[in-house]
């Protein structure tokens, strides 16, 4: 029985190298994770820090450096064009900052269109921050916040619903047909009465 290194074919290999910090390498039938290498380019800095930019036997496209790669495009862009495309033609495209890094997005205007799909922000131990001078949530046909403890606070705030506001409580639904505005504070405006309400299902 033959193995896999018998089997590679070590003639189709071309070498070149220029010095010692650049070289170029195709058809090495070595086999990786991702099959053998269809070409390779490889750079070595002074540093000691290297980079490698190559086609795997897979199909696989690599970039792969020690230090911070830089796709800087649009120098002669007028008007605010697109500068730098990234398309994943019929998968997923994925970016992750390892070993505790963070991922920023920056620009003038971010717009997250997910086109007949979701928008799903997960902070797992953590929380989701957003400091802007206005929100807006227009267009939802339902609208839920579910969480253990809820506080809303502003110096104002307006709450309406076209067929009344309900709510939800250990002893039942309650109905609030409107809102009095009295002495005191938000939280004694919003729920002054409420032990007479729960007996009798409403607000006045």
């Amino acid at each position: 029985m033959t193995s896999a290194a018998e089997n590679q074919n070590w003639q189709k290999r071309q070498y070149d190298s220029y010095g010692p910090h650049f070289r170029i390498e195709t058809a090495n039938p070595e086999l990786g994770m991702c099959g053998n290498v269809a070409y390779n380019l490889y750079g070595y800095a002074d540093s000691g820090d290297t980079a490698n930019l190559g086609l795997r036997g897979n199909g696989q496209f690599e970039i792969l450096t020690d230090q911070c790669i830089t796709i800087d495009g649009g120098a002669k862009v007028e008007g605010g064009g697109v500068c730098v495309n990234i398309i994943g033609s019929k998968g997923d495209v994925a970016i992750t900052a390892m070993d505790n890094g963070d991922v920023r997005i920056k620009g003038r205007n971010i717009i997250l269109d997910a086109d007949g799909g979701n928008i799903e922000m997960i902070a797992r131990g953590g929380k989701v921050d957003i400091d802007s001078g206005e929100l807006i949530a227009t267009k939802q046909r339902t609208t839920r916040i579910n969480a253990k403890k809820t506080h809303i606070t502003g110096g104002k705030i307006d709450i309406g619903g076209s067929t009344g506001v309900t709510l939800l409580t250990s002893k039942g639904p309650i109905k609030v047909n409107k809102f009095l505005a009295s002495e005191g504070s938000f939280v004694q405006q919003c729920f002054q009465g409420l032990a007479a309400a729960a007996s009798i299902g409403k607000f006045v």
